[in-house]
């Protein structure tokens, strides 16, 4: 078989970049561990009831945003109903140690007002904390698409003080530390590791607009899926690739576990980078970047309890168009060490669907309740895959459930009811069903003293993608598909035609 493209992993940065591939005429095949495509997109089911993994909300689908902009280039924009958050939308923080919740809306504006509302005596904090996100992201050009793109791309590094010392010096009042971090939950860094500046760029894309899709994640991967197939692109699922073959010249293919070949002149990896090493040959990459690969620090991991609640009116009020987290006072959402008790770690309740009941059991409302966790937490059963695991790991589970669902009981029981729990995942889950090693939930760090990977290697024709080369999240992953069908096609030229719809 041949192609001019193979996309290793069908996440949302492989479908992106085969999207832009597949427009320019270029023949991609998709190569897919898992049985299903999607990565972190797809949905699953407990009792005909649909979960989300990794999609919940986003933002940058506002017109002339970075998303609207990709989304509408790759022709699945109009295949999907995007659900704009209302006004009164928000993330409702409740701050250990302070009684009131605060709204953070998905607004600049409204998110300061009620800022200072709760905080009177901090309002130049307040306004200094806003003003320096804005600032740095009007050098972005993915919020700024007037700027070029390949300049920015060839200077970028993460770079700054932490944003906890710029908290702690902006103010000395812990809630308000704790209000503003609280983005930190969206890239799996704690904030002493983070630069402002990385920070700012996920904050930023939230409080412009947040944006569900009906049909969540799964109708995501579905538009895409239907575009590709129009463009004649091959979809190979349930199968690895065992080696990317590399000659004198660079990459010639790749060959998966079953013993298929693929010829072609460009490989894009899509997954985390330190797989790359078993993949190519000996030699194939200096030991410094070898080194570099395998040394990555990983974002955290998460454990994630999917569940449903009775839906009545009530309970509909409480969870459409908003999410409920509870997080510590002070400037790090994260738990210090896998010793913190689960009580104390950030909680964060979402739901599945945002405008409607489950169609097959109306009666109910799905729920999802998600924490920060340690690899080191589960890392004993490590050997242990799915389908066969111990009876102590069925235990840990439940153990977890149960002060999950204590937790969420204490704080939000007067208005869901009881939560019946349907499935709990771990960080084994997520290395097993999403390659993530350390189960890490947002790929490799992007913080201080760590230089992640770039797009291009000094493999002609090997390209990276994903969440470990740029930015996180769906935003993140988007734009480094982007990037990377960019250093196939012409980076600048692409750019410039992305963004002439804005």
């Amino acid at each position: 078989m041949k192609a001019d493209v193979v996309i290793i992993g069908s996440g949302i940065s492989g479908l992106t970049a085969a999207a832009i591939l597949a427009a320019k005429g270029r023949k991609v095949v998709i190569i897919e561990k898992q049985p299903r495509i999607g990565g972190a997109l797809k949905r699953f089911r407990r009792g005909n009831i649909p979960f989300d993994v990794g999609f919940h909300y986003t933002g940058c689908l506002g017109q002339g945003d970075i998303l609207h902009l990709l989304w509408h280039y790759c022709s699945v924009l109009h295949r999907l109903e995007v659900l704009p958050f209302p006004a009164e939308g928000h993330d409702r923080l409740y701050i250990n140690g302070y009684p009131p919740p605060v709204r953070a809306y998905f607004s600049y504006t409204r998110f300061t007002d009620e800022l200072k509302q709760h905080f009177p005596a901090e309002q130049g904090a307040i306004d200094q904390y806003f003003q320096k996100i804005e600032h740095i992201c009007r050098s972005i050009p993915f919020y700024n698409t007037k700027l070029p793109l390949t300049d920015f791309l060839q200077g970028y590094k993460p770079k700054g003080h932490p944003l906890s010392e710029f908290l702690e010096k902006i103010t000395d009042n812990r809630f308000l530390q704790a209000a503003l971090a609280n983005p930190a939950i969206l890239y799996g860094v704690p904030t002493d590791q983070v630069s402002i500046d990385v920070h700012a760029m996920v904050a930023h894309s939230y409080y412009t607009g947040a944006y569900g899709i009906a049909g969540g994640g799964q109708a995501i991967v579905d538009a895409f899926q239907a575009r590709l197939q129009e463009a004649d692109t091959e979809f190979l699922t349930d199968r690895a690739v065992a080696s990317i073959l590399v000659d004198d010249h660079g990459v010639t293919g790749i060959r998966t576990d079953r013993e298929e070949t693929i010829e072609s002149d460009y490989v894009i990896h899509t997954g985390h980078p330190s797989a790359l090493i078993d993949m190519v040959p000996d030699g194939c990459f200096r030991p410094a970047f070898r080194n570099r690969l395998i040394d990555l620090k990983n974002s955290i991991s998460m454990f994630a309890l999917f569940g449903t609640v009775s839906a009545t009116p009530g309970t509909k009020a409480f969870l459409d168009w908003t999410n409920h987290i509870s997080i510590p006072e002070g400037p790090n959402s994260f738990p210090p060490s896998l010793k913190t008790r689960s009580t104390q770690r950030s909680l964060m309740l979402t739901c599945t669907e945002r405008t409607a009941n489950n169609t097959l059991q109306p009666q109910i409302k799905s729920v999802i309740l998600l924490q920060p966790a340690f690899w080191e937490e589960v890392a004993h059963f490590h050997h242990c895959r799915k389908g066969n695991r111990p009876p102590a790991y069925s235990r840990l589970k439940h153990t977890i459930t149960e002060q999950m669902l204590q937790t969420a009981e204490k704080k939000w029981g007067d208005y869901l009811g009881p939560i019946r729990p349907l499935a709990m995942g771990t960080p084994l889950t997520f290395r097993d069903e999403l390659s993530a090693p350390e189960g890490c939930a947002y790929g490799a760090m992007h913080c201080l003293n760590q230089y992640n990977p770039r797009p291009r290697t000094r493999v002609p024709g090997l390209l990276l993608s994903g969440q470990s080369t740029l930015m996180t999240g769906i935003v993140g992953a988007s734009i480094s598909g982007m990037v990377s069908a960019g250093e196939i096609l012409g980076l600048e030229s692409l750019w410039q035609e992305i963004r002439r719809w804005s």
